[in-house]
């Protein structure tokens, strides 16, 4: 008989209905003796007392808002701060998030953090934590420091992490090693006549699409921010008792800093985009040269899944340093980041970018698919550009942590010589992934997915499934690793 479970849950109720119901069904014949909660809402499960599933709210964790008198909490040491310096370097990044009306200085961050290390330490030591449970990556806090803090203790992580693919998810125990299990499935694969492998209708359909052309269309965003009279007029106008809260806060010194910031974030997002127009070309896209379309920031998919490379200067330093003397490095901003991105670019950061010899900031209105149809390669963090490149015979230089980083023909880079491998792959013995490659790839992607959308209501909006076929396809899963675990 295994030994109860004590679990942590992170977000696992409030972001749908999938993560609870599973754990409901899964309680039945997997047990558990604590099971606390940090979610929107609480769900309680029936089976456990009030006192062994405590709960916290995500909104007051996030303010660094925790019951109870703090000063009896466990002191911390000199061993756990500089176990946990990783994550904290990443908090301070992540704190940026909050920055959209007011500036939080290092001070405060660094209060902020060690509250949240000094609570979630002692809770996890005072309950006797042995699992943690995460409905999404670990990508805000307090969620990441907590996932930190399991690792450093030795406490099994489970997570899901959803992808690019309609209704394919995946469970996942560590950021950087990702979706392990597609290595295995994909070296199972290997040497297989993948003209051969079936895939399943939607995959089927997919595959199709990534290896035209043309491809999948991406979201188009307005190419300039909404003014400041339609924002007024959505969000005060249009609101019932906006308005009057709104006059109400003319009287209050807050509220004008909150303004006077947003809006000079509004002047900072102008100058950012006449900077990069200013200094964007028209790509030749007969030259060799590599894409490296910009991410989104601050965004999960950075941080933490980028890791040291969340900064893409730094990424994009390392390509113009090693890749050979006449190819060139495209570079294209996210559209999104063009629209309401001002905590994640400075006009330092262009001017970087614009300094190095073979960098070329490329024009907005450039269509990304001709990009990436004439490039040798495809350089990214983690985005889904590399995804897409694998389906178009483009091999990839990733400088981050995602499920298809064991893809055929990705290059993943964490040093300079890495890199310097990589370009001499792709350019002296010129490296790419097939089509073939590409099918076994996905049918290796096929063979160990979570078949389901799991968490976000978009997914669950999105999915061709229905809730409980998503939420059947994840009880399975997790079943499966729960009860794969020591007794």
């Amino acid at each position: 008989m295994p030994k109860p479970l004590r679990a942590l849950t992170l977000r696992w109720t409030g972001t749908g209905v999938v993560c609870h119901e599973a754990l409901l069904r899964i309680m039945k014949d997997i047990p558990f003796e604590f099971c606390a909660s940090l979610s929107p809402k609480h769900n309680p499960y029936p089976n456990l007392n009030d006192e062994s599933q405590p709960w916290f709210n995500t909104s007051d964790a996030r303010n660094g808002i925790y019951p109870g008198d703090q000063a009896s909490l466990m002191p911390l040491d000199e061993a756990l701060i500089e176990s946990m310096r990783d994550c904290e370097a990443l908090f301070m990044y992540m704190m940026m998030r909050g920055e959209y009306a007011r500036n939080i200085p290092y001070p405060e961050r660094k209060h902020r953090y060690l509250k949240h290390l000094r609570f979630w330490n002692d809770f996890i030591e005072r309950n006797r934590i042995t699992i943690l449970l995460s409905s999404t990556l670990p990508h805000e806090m307090p969620d990441h420091l907590i996932y930190a803090l399991c690792k450093v203790k030795g406490i099994r992580t489970v997570f899901t992490h959803a992808t690019p693919i309609r209704d394919t998810a995946f469970l996942q125990e560590n950021i950087e090693e990702s979706a392990v299990q597609i290595r295995d499935a994909y070296e199972a694969l290997r040497g297989t006549d993948a003209s051969g492998l079936s895939l399943s209708p939607k995959l089927e359909e997919y595959f199709a699409k990534q290896t035209s052309p043309k491809g999948t269309a991406a979201m188009v965003f307005p190419e300039k921010p909404i003014s400041v009279l339609i924002r007024f007029h959505r969000r005060i106008l249009s609101t019932k008792g906006a308005f009057m809260h709104w006059i109400t806060s003319l009287w209050s010194a807050v509220a004008w800093s909150h303004r006077i910031h947003k809006f000079l974030s509004l002047r900072t997002q102008r100058l950012l985009r006449q900077y990069y127009d200013q200094h964007a070309v028209k790509p030749d896209l007969q030259k060799p040269y590599i894409y490296f379309p910009l991410q989104y920031q601050p965004e999960c998919s950075t941080c933490p899944m980028a890791g040291a490379f969340v900064d893409q200067d730094i990424s994009i330093h390392v390509l113009s340093k090693t890749a050979p003397n006449d190819v060139l490095i495209y570079v294209k901003e996210h559209p999104r980041q063009r629209k309401v991105g001002t905590l994640g670019r400075t006009l330092q950061f262009y001017r970087d970018l614009v300094a190095m010899p073979n960098v070329r900031l490329v024009a907005h209105e450039t269509d990304t698919f001709d990009l990436r149809e004439h490039c040798a390669a495809v350089a990214t963090g983690t985005g889904t550009a590399g995804l897409e490149a694998i389906f178009r015979g483009k091999p990839v230089i990733l400088f981050g942590h995602v499920f298809y980083q064991y893809g055929p023909a990705v290059f993943q880079v964490k040093t300079h010589s890495d890199c310097e491998h990589a370009m001499k792959e792709i350019f002296h013995n010129t490296v790419k992934p097939s089509s073939m490659e590409a099918r076994r790839f996905l049918k290796a992607v096929e063979n160990t997915r979570v078949h389901g959308s799991v968490t976000d209501l978009y997914y669950l909006n999105e999915s061709d499934l229905t809730i409980e076929q998503s939420t059947g396809a994840f009880e399975a899963m997790l079943r499966k690793h729960l009860s794969a675990l020591p007794a």
